[in-house]
Parts: structure tokens; sequence; C-alpha cells
């Protein structure tokens, strides 16, 4: 760890006095976060495309490698990269990383399985019932309170595909997830309408790039990410390149 470490503190210190001699940073995300992460999208998804953008604003190419999620968080904290992403904020996270401007914002939707009748039209109503939430994800606020007492059973054993797979099979009640990235999920298990998507609430979850503490300048480094954030957001640069990605994946 101390070897990762000192590593990652040669590139932090690099970037920031050197950064036309820079070597590339490293940072690391997952698969199957549609439209934002996955090595089989352009780009590898949209949150790669403003990560790689923002990070070569500040004048340092950038190396990203995909890996399992909870993999590229535990190598991330151990310093074997700089940075991951896109993450929502938690407690535990917060007292170990620091974290980035806001990269996207994610609505949650939830889905049901209109051809099972399971009579979800509001938050409520999944008292009684299960949600799949996939592995290593958080329960969305709207739904929180119904988990924490119990009143309504979560099953959290499966990745995203694995949640929907259950959804069109009945063993679950519900999905709680962006709307694009859920229907894009639904219909790999069936291109037959059986879902619906419903907005039951105004939640939203911004998502970030997140830099461990232990990492020397890391602080330094994750205003520096921000500073050449705030220049493409002025620049017009985040909006085309968002409105383009949509454009290119937007539902029929």
């Amino acid at each position: 760890m101390k070897r990762s470490i000192l590593v990652c503190m040669v590139l932090l210190v690099a970037a920031l006095t050197s950064p036309i001699k820079a070597q590339a940073i490293d940072v690391v995300t997952g698969n199957n976060y549609f439209p934002y992460s996955d090595e089989r999208l352009p780009n590898g998804g949209l949150g790669t495309l403003l990560v790689t953008a923002i990070i070569e604003k500040m004048g340092v190419p950038v190396t990203v490698t995909f890996l399992p999620w909870d993999e590229g968080y535990q190598q991330t904290l151990s310093g074997r990269f700089v940075a991951t992403f896109p993450y929502i904020k938690t407690p535990e996270r917060e007292a170990n990383f620091l974290y980035s401007d806001e990269l996207f914002t994610v609505r949650p939707y939830l889905f049901t399985n209109f051809e099972r009748a399971t009579g979800v039209t509001q938050a409520s109503d999944m008292i009684g019932k299960t949600l799949c939430v996939p592995k290593g994800w958080e329960v969305d606020a709207y739904l929180s309170e119904y988990a924490k007492s119990g009143q309504m059973r979560v099953y959290n054993k499966t990745g995203v595909g694995g949640c929907f797979k259950l959804l069109s099979e009945g063993k679950v009640d519900a999905v709680s997830i962006d709307r694009f990235l859920g229907t894009i999920a639904a219909r790999s298990i069936n291109s037959a309408p059986w879902f619906k998507a419903r907005r039951l609430a105004i939640d939203a979850s911004p998502n970030y790039l997140i830099v461990p503490k232990s990492m020397p300048g890391a602080d330094r480094w994750i205003a520096r990410f921000n500073e050449a954030r705030q220049e493409l957001r002025n620049d017009g640069t985040i909006a085309n390149l968002t409105n383009s990605y949509f454009e290119a994946y937007k539902q029929d």
C-alpha cells in the first residue's frame, strides 16, 4: 500500500507542477452503468467522456481502467488509482474520500412489471414488497425509510441486469434506477413491452469523481479538477458533450 501511495504521489506532483511532461493519471470506473460508464460504450460512457475531458483540460494525460465496482473502489482507497467515478455521496464514502463537484445527476424511476400487476403507483405501495437494489448501490432516498423500518424488503445480491431478470420473473416487485439505464436493462431481458417506469419522487442523485483523502496532494488535485470542470462548463463543452451523447442514445 505504501508503494502504491508513493507512485500516486509522484503522479500527483507531476500533474500539479509540470503538466506538459506529466505521466498519465490512472483512474478507474466500472461497467453496466449505462449510459454513464461501460467499456462497451463509445468513449466508455458519458461519465468517462466527461472525466477524461476534464483531466485533459488540466493538461494531464489520463488512463481509464474498467474493473468490478468493489475492486476499483478498494484499489483507489489503497492508492493504486488516483480517483474513481461515478459515485454518489454516502457517510462512509465521505469519511474516506474527497468529492469533486457534480459530474451529472441521475433521477430515479421506479420500474415495475406491469404484466404481473404489482399495483405500485406511489412510494408507499412498496410496503410489504421487495425492491431489488444492484449490489453496491444505495436505496434511493424516497424509499429508504421503508427499507430502514423493515416495511419493504431489499434484495441486493445481484447487479443491474440481475435485478431486471428477477423483475421479469416476478421474484422482486420493483427496481429504482435511472430511466435511461433501466430502460436499456429491461429491454435487454425482453424487447417486448413488459415494464413500466414511474417518477414517484423529486429525488435526484448527483454523481461525482472521488479521491482518497489519504493520497498526498489530494485536496490540491481535486481543486484543480474542479477548476477544469468549471472552465468546460463555462465554455459550453460539458453541455455540448452531454447533449450530443444523449442525442446519439435517445429513446425511441
